[in-house]
């Protein structure tokens, strides 16, 4: 459903201004869903959550392939050893986001590490980070990266 969903909509601002009847258009889109998703986006803490995603930098947006290829990836050809416990990431989706940025998640630290993604409590990875002179990002400097 999403990824009908995000043929019309680029992002979630534009898909929380739909219309019931804008929405029943979309192919497998009956009353149901339609009505769900009207209902859902009209609930004030889910405008609540949205408006925290949206002041962390997490807002997902559609980019058409054609545009992506020309642009490039922000992590294209960049390898990143993560160490810590991230407050915003589980392991699985802080993996999953720089890959689909374009990134690489290795599992030790060398001369071709890229960046050292640190959190809280971190190993080893970190001193030897450190040692090499790799670059040292937290999450803020993770997102910030992404969004250059």
């Amino acid at each position: 459903m999403a990824v009908d969903l995000s043929r019309y909509y680029n992002d979630l601002d534009q898909l929380s201004k739909a219309t019931f009847d804008q929405l029943q258009t979309i192919e497998g889109v009956g009353p149901n869903i339609a009505q769900a998703i009207v209902d859902w986006f009209a609930k004030e803490r889910n405008s609540d959550v949205l408006q925290k995603l949206y002041s962390a930098g997490v807002w997902p947006r559609v980019v058409s392939e054609e545009k992506e290829t020309a642009m490039g990836k922000p992590f294209d050809g960049l390898s990143f050893v993560v160490t810590g416990t991230l407050p915003g990431f589980t392991r699985e989706g802080v993996k999953d986001y720089i890959e689909q940025l374009g990134g690489k998640v290795i599992d030790s630290v060398s001369k071709k590490t890229s960046y050292l993604l640190l959190g809280e409590n971190p190993g080893s990875k970190f001193d030897k980070a450190r040692e090499l002179n790799i670059p040292i990002l937290d999450e803020e400097g993770l997102r910030k990266l992404a969004a250059q």
